[in-house]
This record gives C-alpha cells, structure tokens and sequence, in this order.
C-alpha cells in the first residue's frame, strides 16, 4: 500500500464525538447547504470527490457480511443511479479502526454507479462514480456506521461537475483507496453517548 501524497488534518465530526483525518481540500458541505443531523459530508468541487459519514439504525437483519452490499445499495437507489456494478467485499487487514467496543464487525467493499449530479437529471448528466464503502456495526450501541467515498471515473460534459471538475476521464479514483485506507484507519468514536442509550 502506498503513502497518501497529499496533507491530511484531523476534522472533529458530528460535534467531536468522532475523529477522522481527510485531506483539507475536501471542505465542510454544511457550510454551504443543509446536511441531516445523521451525516457529515465533505467535498470537493474542484475534483468532484466527496467523503460522507453516516450515523444509521442498526439492520438487525442484515448479516455482517451482506452488510456492504446492502448499504451500497441504498446508496445507489438514494443517487437514482442508472445502473451499478457492487465489486464485493474488500480486504480490512490493518484498516480496522482502533479501540472498537467488543461485538463490533468492520466491512469493506467497492463499487461503481452511474448517476447524476444533485438534482440534474437524464442519461446526458450521468458521471461514472467509484464507491468505496466501510461499515462499522455497533449492535449494541443499536447502530450502523457507514463512511463512503465517491470518485469520478469520467464526468460527462451534461454534468453539473463538468463546469468546476472537467468533463472527460479523470485519474482521482486511482489514488481513491489511499485516502479510504488512511481515513479509515485514523478514525476515533471518542463519544458514544452520539448514539442514544
């Protein structure tokens, strides 16, 4: 695994009850239109790469091993993605985050969607995105924690992203599970009171 070639800074998210460090580029999206309580998301315009953190109920009925997949594809059905490929399930040695409760499981998986941008719509504004995707399951804590990164493969000249991004095939993805890895691997729950009894 390579080294991240690019600075990192610890960010505080969702009120300092969870740490994790990401490049400063990708910037605080509630500082510009509102964010559910349940997500930090940032981004960045310039590249079209964003990195989401969310705070859901735990799928009971989910098995640790189906999780990634069932999570992915509430994302692909939450980006009205025209289509997806799921890739599967991802190697976690030495990317589990530190001091983890007992009971509590750590996934991977990648895949790609086609989708829009925002609200646009139409196949002439559809972006070949790479999802890589974490699941921290908390059962006891009565919670999933899923943390997604999306990179462009190719952003489309109908695209939204073009006007800031470029339209054409971009390289980003490439370095993409880098940055996961090093994100991942920062992160801290340094409050679990985040989430509830």
């Amino acid at each position: 695994m390579g080294e991240v070639l690019e600075d990192v800074q610890l960010h505080q998210l969702f009120g300092g009850a969870v740490e994790m460090a990401f490049p400063q580029r990708l910037i605080d999206v509630s500082d510009f239109r509102p964010v559910p309580d349940h997500q930090e998301v940032y981004a960045d315009g310039g590249e079209d790469q964003s990195l989401i953190v969310e705070v859901l109920e735990h799928q009971s009925l989910v098995e640790d091993a189906d999780a990634p997949q069932h999570f992915f594809r509430d994302l692909v059905a939450q980006n009205e993605a025209s289509t997806s490929h799921f890739d599967g399930n991802m190697p976690t040695e030495g990317m589990r985050p530190s001091g983890l409760p007992e009971g509590a499981s750590f996934l991977m998986a990648s895949g790609t969607q086609v989708a829009a941008k925002g609200r646009q719509q139409g196949p002439a504004a559809h972006n070949h995105i790479q999802v890589l995707l974490a699941v921290i399951r908390l059962p006891q804590h009565g919670t999933d924690i899923v943390v997604s990164l999306n990179s462009p493969i190719h952003i489309v000249e109908g695209s939204a992203a073009a006007a800031d991004a470029g339209a054409g095939p971009k390289q980003l993805h490439a370095t993409a599970p880098q940055l996961f890895h090093a994100a991942l691997s920062s992160l801290r729950i340094k409050d679990y009171g985040l989430f509830g009894a």
